[in-house]
C-alpha cells in the first residue's frame, strides 16, 4: 500500500475542509492547531506546508528537520515568521499571495478592518464603550472627529490602499498618498501623490499599507513621527516591522499623536512583548486587534481554495471534478 505524501494545514477548521476537498485525492491532508506542540511534529513530516495562521515561527532548525519538505505556501501576502534563507538553502519554494494582484483585488476584509480602525479612533470608541460598560452615560467626555472634509494620508497605494482611497472618497475626505511604485495615472483619480514627509505633515489620519522589505522596515520612526500633523491618528494593519513602537508610544505620551489603531504588534503572538500593548493597558487612545484583518471565514475559505489550486498546479496534479 502506497502512503500518500503529507500536506500539513494550519488555520481555521472550516478552511481545512476546503483543503481536504481539493487536495485529498493526492495528499494526506493533516490539519493541526497553530500551536508549536501540535504543528512542529507534523511539519517535520510534511511534503507540503500550508500556513493560514502565521502564528508559529518556523526557524532553520525546524526546516532542517523537515526532510520530506518540498513546498511551503501561505494564505497571506507576508511570511516574515518563516526563515526564508533556510528554505532557499534547500531550494524549497516559498509561495505567498504577494504578487497575486488579480485575485487579491477582490479580497477586502483587511481594508475593511483598516477603515473600522479609522472610525473607531476618530470617534473614541474604545473609551466610550468602556464608559457605558461601567454604567456611564456622559457623551461630552468623548468628542469625535468628523471625517468629512478631513485629510487621510495613505502610505502605499496597492490593493488595500486603493480600497481605503475609495472609502475615504465616500466619506468626503481629501486623499493623499505616497507610493514610489504607483504612477499617478494608475492611482484613483481623486488621490494626490506626494512625498512621505509632505503626506504626514498634511494628513489628519495616516494609514500604512506596504510590504516589509529593506526599504520599508522601520520607516515610521521617531524622526518621521515628529513630522506628523499634531493631533493626528495613525493606523497600521500591515506589519509591525514597519514602525518603531517605542517611538509611537513616545509620540502618544507627549500628545503629538492623538490615537493609534493597529492590527499588528511587535513580538506577536505574545502581546506582552510589545511596548504599544503595554502602553494601551493604561491608555484608551490605542485600539489593538489580534491580527484579524484577513480573518473573515468566507474570505479565508476563498483564499485557501486559491492556495490549494496553486499547489496542484505546482506539482502538475489534476484538480477535483
Amino acid at each position: 500500500m502506497t502512503t500518500r505524501p503529507s500536506a500539513v494545514f494550519t488555520g481555521p477548521e472550516h478552511s481545512a475542509a476546503v483543503a481536504r476537498r481539493l487536495l485529498g485525492k493526492h495528499f494526506d491532508v493533516v490539519a493541526v492547531r497553530p500551536e508549536p506542540d501540535d504543528l512542529l511534529p507534523a511539519f517535520h513530516r510534511a511534503r507540503v506546508f500550508i500556513d493560514a495562521s502565521m502564528k508559529v515561527p518556523l526557524g532553520a532548525l525546524d526546516i532542517a528537520a523537515a526532510k520530506s519538505l518540498e513546498l511551503v505556501i501561505t494564505a497571506t501576502t507576508g511570511a516574515t515568521h518563516i526563515d526564508q534563507e533556510a528554505l532557499a538553502a534547500r531550494d524549497i519554494p516559498l509561495m505567498t499571495l504577494k504578487g497575486q494582484t488579480e485575485f487579491l483585488r477582490g479580497i477586502t476584509p483587511a481594508a475593511e478592518l483598516s477603515w473600522a480602525l479609522v472610525m473607531a479612533c476618530a470617534r473614541n470608541l474604545r473609551s466610550a464603550l468602556d464608559h457605558v460598560g461601567e454604567g456611564g452615560w456622559e457623551r461630552t467626555r468623548f468628542p469625535g472627529l468628523m471625517l468629512k472634509g478631513r485629510t487621510i494620508g495613505l502610505i502605499g497605494m496597492g490593493r488595500i490602499g486603493g480600497w481605503m482611497a475609495r472609502y475615504a472618497e465616500a466619506f468626503g475626505m481629501r486623499v493623499l498618498y505616497h507610493d514610489p511604485h504607483v504612477a499617478p495615472a494608475d492611482a484613483p483619480s481623486h488621490a494626490e501623490a506626494m512625498s512621505l514627509e509632505q503626506l504626514v505633515a498634511n494628513a489628519d489620519i495616516v494609514s500604512i499599507h506596504v510590504h516589509v522589505d529593506d526599504s520599508t522596515r522601520g520607516m515610521v520612526d521617531a524622526a518621521l513621527l515628529k513630522q506628523f500633523r499634531p493631533g493626528s491618528i495613525f493606523i497600521n494593519t500591515a506589519r509591525s516591522e514597519l514602525t518603531n513602537e517605542e517611538a509611537l508610544v513616545a509620540s502618544l505620551e507627549n500628545g503629538h499623536l492623538a490615537a493609534v489603531g493597529v492590527d499588528v504588534l511587535a513580538g506577536e503572538p505574545d502581546p506582552e512583548a510589545s511596548p504599544l500593548w503595554r502602553y494601551s493597558r493604561k491608555h484608551e487612545n490605542v485600539i489593538i486587534t489580534p491580527h484579524i484583518g484577513g480573518f473573515c471565514p468566507d474570505a479565508v475559505d476563498h483564499v485557501v481554495d486559491f492556495t490549494c489550486r496553486r499547489i496542484l498546479r505546482h506539482f502538475d496534479l489534476a484538480e477535483p471534478a
